[in-house]
């Protein structure tokens, strides 16, 4: 599976307009722009591309697009998770599995106090219901669910789950984990300001958002690790944590929207609840602040 899946994935990006509506056109440009960069694939309505605030039919929708734009130009992984119910994943399992995508990809069921026989039951459905390649999405911090070394392992006996997308900070977790499952599984990082530890660790690639803003940088992390030229790789990572901060210190998902319009490419508006744009003044600051950190990265800053 390593040498299917590999390098970097932009967790991707949905655009909406202002009325909430799915902007079809601009999905289309940002797919454009990151496989013109070099991208390995995609990571589609996952966190950042906010499926949990999509119904089944826009979720579908979207896979379709990107489907048609992608070709086989690089790698779809779609996130089925916070669908509701296991019957709504299966539903978007298929789907996306008569599309011949690559991989699927689940957070845990969510909200409720599920017992780990309830989250084993939903996955081993879920994973089970198409012949396609499982990723785990494991985000404790904001699922609120943790999972035991043990639990990991009874997951690992799904003959459909090949491994992780691991957003968080336990590299120990990690690598113990990758070892006792004895390259049954891969992981790819979740974090972005962690990506160059996480690779020391064994991961196989990235998924994440700032991947939308900066795909040229993550992938010469990437590429520098893998030729040992690691001095290269932790002055990348360096202005990586500092895109994040710089991101994160004006918003989440909205922010993240704006820093790539800073490059030219729109990407619409956030779905309420959140925020669908942020306040111009806030759009001034982090203007000023990118094109100073960021001036080659700054196409779309008149």
């Amino acid at each position: 599976m390593k040498e299917k899946f590999y390098g970097v994935y932009p967790a991707l990006l949905t655009p909406f307009n202002e009325k909430g509506n799915l902007s079809e056109k601009k999905l289309r440009n940002i797919v454009k722009f990151l496989i013109s960069k070099g991208v390995d694939g995609f990571y589609v309505c996952g966190s950042t591309g906010e499926g949990l605030l999509m119904d089944i039919e826009e979720r579908k929708r979207v896979v379709e697009i990107i489907k048609e734009e992608v070709g086989n130009k690089a790698k779809i992984i779609v996130h089925i998770g916070g669908s509701l119910n296991t019957k709504n994943g299966i539903l978007l399992a298929k789907h996306s599995e008569k599309l011949k995508v690559d991989a699927l990809s689940s957070i845990p069921p969510i909200y409720y106090r599920f017992s780990f026989q309830e989250i084993y039951n939903y996955y081993n459905q879920v994973a089970n219901s198409t012949s396609l390649p499982f990723f785990i999405y494991y985000i404790p911090y904001t699922t609120g669910i943790s999972l035991k070394d043990e639990e990991f392992l009874k997951l690992g006996e799904i003959k459909n789950i090949i491994g992780l997308k691991y957003t968080y900070s336990d590299f120990y977790l990690l690598q113990n984990l990758l070892l006792k499952m004895k390259g049954k599984w891969i992981a790819f990082s979740g974090a972005d300001e962690l990506f160059l530890p996480a690779l020391t660790m064994g991961v196989c690639g990235s998924i994440g958002s700032t991947q939308n803003v900066l795909p040229e940088i993550f992938i010469e992390i990437y590429k520098s690790f893998k030729e040992g030229n690691i001095e290269k790789a932790i002055k990348l990572q360096k202005r990586i944590t500092e895109a994040v901060c710089l991101i994160q210190k004006y918003g989440g998902i909205t922010s993240w929207k704006f820093a790539l319009k800073l490059r030219g490419i729109d990407a619409g508006y956030s779905r309420e609840p959140f925020l669908k744009d942020l306040p111009e003044h806030k759009k001034r600051n982090f203007k000023k602040e990118w094109k100073e950190k960021f001036p080659e990265f700054s196409e779309g800053i008149k």
